[in-house]
């Protein structure tokens, strides 16, 4: 049984290196900044920067990487539809199968119904509907992932951007006395700037820490993007493996009543 699944799960193994792909580009993130500490040209205290290189190459970089990894990700959920209906009702099968991701459940039980499934295979409608649920207002990481698949597509770009801070900020005030501190996040293109008062010195320039959410406009705005991939592998991941069991469950009856 598990051969017959083996494309989906091939996929999200797929999926699942864009993902550490992308974790990877996400932790350089913090040393790709340079920090400089500079002489404010008019009033003639030190101002620490700073300030990220090719910034849009990199966003564009990993926005790309998502846009693979929820593609493949959608794409296991079709292999596995496609299996399932191989298996139990074959005559169903078209070049248009796709696993069925619907706005509302009225509309997924047409669907259904559209191609037999409640006559051929009435478990497994009932099973799509009340237990997966792929509709809006349903199970919302598989609606999710169906409605970033086809912006990604319309958009050729998912938008995202990088929430930043600087922590770890060492100054030298007038007394000699170290103090620290660190900025508050921000959604601002880099470069930042930290001024401190005239005759304080900068001790440590800090780091900083970096976050890539999905930007407005997405129906996962502000979400950290690397959570909620890893939400959806599971996602993915458990969906396949619930059809797979429900397709051998099924095969079991029919062999038991034959």
């Amino acid at each position: 049984m598990s051969d017959s699944f083996a494309s989906a799960r091939s996929k999200i193994e797929r999926a699942k290196k864009h993902i550490a792909e992308l974790q990877s580009i996400i932790s350089a993130l913090p040393e790709a900044y340079t920090a400089t500490v500079e002489i404010h040209p008019n009033r003639g205290h030190e101002m620490l920067k700073h300030d990220l290189r090719n910034r849009d190459e990199l966003l564009e970089d990993i926005a790309l990487i998502i846009g693979d990894a929820v593609h493949n990700l959608h794409c296991a959920l079709d292999h596995a539809w496609a299996s399932t209906l191989q298996r139990l009702s074959p005559s169903t099968i078209t070049k248009h199968t796709k696993f069925p991701v619907f706005p509302s459940e009225d509309l997924l039980k047409g669907a259904l119904r559209g191609i037999e499934i409640h006559a051929s295979v009435p478990r497994l409608f009932d099973f799509i509907v009340r237990d997966i649920k792929p509709y809006e207002g349903g199970d919302g990481s598989i609606w999710t992932i169906h409605s970033l698949d086809i912006d990604d597509k319309h958009r050729l770009l998912l938008p995202v951007f990088e929430y930043s801070s600087i922590q770890g900020i060492e100054v030298e005030n007038e007394q000699g006395e170290v103090e620290h501190g660190f900025t508050w996040g921000t959604h601002e293109k880099p470069p930042y700037y930290v001024h401190i008062p005239l005759g304080w010195h900068f001790k440590q320039k800090g780091q900083v820490a970096v976050a890539v959410l999905f930007d407005e406009g997405t129906l996962m705005q502000f979400a950290d993007t690397l959570d909620m991939l890893y939400t959806f592998q599971i996602k993915v991941w458990n969906t396949v493996q619930l059809l797979a069991d429900f397709v051998l469950a099924e095969l079991g009856r029919r062999a038991m009543t034959s």
